[in-house]
């Protein structure tokens, strides 16, 4: 995610105290949803550090008393589009159209990156091993909703989307992560 970015200006002491409070109280869940999103640790890392730089140039535009999670959470989303976009070609998913089927092409080799201690805790080795041959789209959606515990609406405003897309991609998005989960077991209890 190497694009040049231009200089920043000096901080003003509140942005500074935003984006360092920002940082301490946000910083793991964000690269955790990042992660979860690219199962990649240097993406992840790339992809939080420069959410928290759009972070610190339109500080001013966060609403108090709205969600800072989810705030960050839409700036990941369109990052992560973005970089999906710009890798056309080079990188191994792209998100797909809404309504097209989606194929798995034999068994995906397993990760290189051990999967993060907090996503094992959470959700166990099968099911985020399934989670990894979701596109991104059904990934985040999951995420969003069986992980965060985000509501259709918080959802749909981070994704970008409306509640009724919302809806029909968890509920294809549950159903293969279903099925991955239990091909995950058998292969498991063999």
């Amino acid at each position: 995610m190497g694009a040049p970015r231009a200089p920043l200006e000096p901080p003003t002491p509140e942005q500074s105290a935003f984006l360092e409070r920002a940082m301490s109280q946000y910083g793991k869940a964000t690269y955790n949803f990042a992660f979860r999103l690219t199962n990649n640790e240097a993406d992840a890392r790339d992809l939080t550090q420069d959410a928290f730089i759009r972070v610190y140039r339109a500080w001013r535009s966060f609403e108090p008393g709205t969600s800072f999670l989810s705030w960050i959470y839409r700036i990941v989303t369109n990052l992560y589009r973005d970089e999906l976009r710009r890798r056309k070609g080079r990188f191994h998913e792209e998100i797909p159209e809404d309504n097209a089927p989606q194929a798995f092409r034999g068994e995906r080799p397993l990760a290189t990156n051990p999967i993060d201690d907090y996503v094992d805790r959470q959700i166990g080795e099968p099911l985020s091993r399934a989670l990894a041959d979701l596109s991104p789209d059904q990934r985040q959606v999951v995420i969003l909703a069986d992980i965060e515990e985000y509501s259709y609406q918080e959802i749909a405003e981070i994704m970008g989307c409306s509640i009724g897309t919302v809806r029909s991609r968890l509920h294809r998005a549950r159903a293969l992560l279903r099925r991955l989960v239990e091909r995950a077991q058998q292969q498991q209890q063999r």
